[in-house]
């Protein structure tokens, strides 16, 4: 609209208008004039409410920001909570299963001890029996032994006898050994 009224500056000047013309023109400044004067009010709500968008998107950035730190931080308790919950639940896992362990274990060394035990006494009672046993057998070889010098020293005397009996019969030698010096037993041998 300017551009039109500067066009019209421009122009060549017209003829005279009639006195209702001039009036028209003060009429158009007057609107021009009032339309800056709302163009200048529009311009400052504008910038008025653009100053309050700004605070309001601050205010709301801030608030989002609040909210999301608030959020990440909750996460992250939440993350530490399960971790040390799982932390917690690991190391009881490792406690029952080391007590398990730890029962085996001295379950196996108990039935070991135990079977040790059993072995050591059924070894003990074998000694002892084959203690028993070997008592028994010297017992019975001594006896033995005993029976047999007994039947050695009867045979011997019946030899002896003999042997007299033959010495009787036989003329004597004057130095000729005689049987039964022949049977005697040797000074080197050994009574049992």
């Amino acid at each position: 609209m300017q551009e039109e009224i500067g066009r019209a500056s421009d122009a060549p000047a017209e003829p005279a208008r009639p006195p209702g013309y001039g009036a028209l023109g003060d009429r158009v400044a007057g609107i021009l004039e009032a339309a800056d004067q709302a163009a200048g009010e529009i311009r400052d709500d504008a910038r008025k409410l653009a100053h309050d968008l700004e605070r309001q998107a601050r205010a709301e950035a801030e608030r989002l920001k609040e909210e999301l730190t608030a959020e990440a931080r909750r996460l992250r308790d939440e993350g530490d909570e399960y971790a040390r919950d799982m932390r917690l639940a690991v190391e009881a896992y490792a406690t029952q299963h080391r007590r398990q362990a730890e029962e085996e274990g001295r379950a196996i060394v108990d039935e070991a001890e135990k079977r040790s035990q059993a072995m050591r006494e059924s070894a003990e009672q074998t000694m002892r029996q084959a203690e028993v046993e070997l008592r028994r057998r010297q017992e019975e070889l001594r006896d033995e032994v005993r029976r047999l010098e007994q039947r050695k020293r009867e045979a011997l005397e019946r030899l002896r006898e003999i042997a007299a009996a033959v010495q009787d019969v036989l003329p004597s030698p004057s130095r000729e050994p005689s049987i039964e010096h022949d049977l005697r037993p040797a000074p080197n041998s050994r009574r049992a």
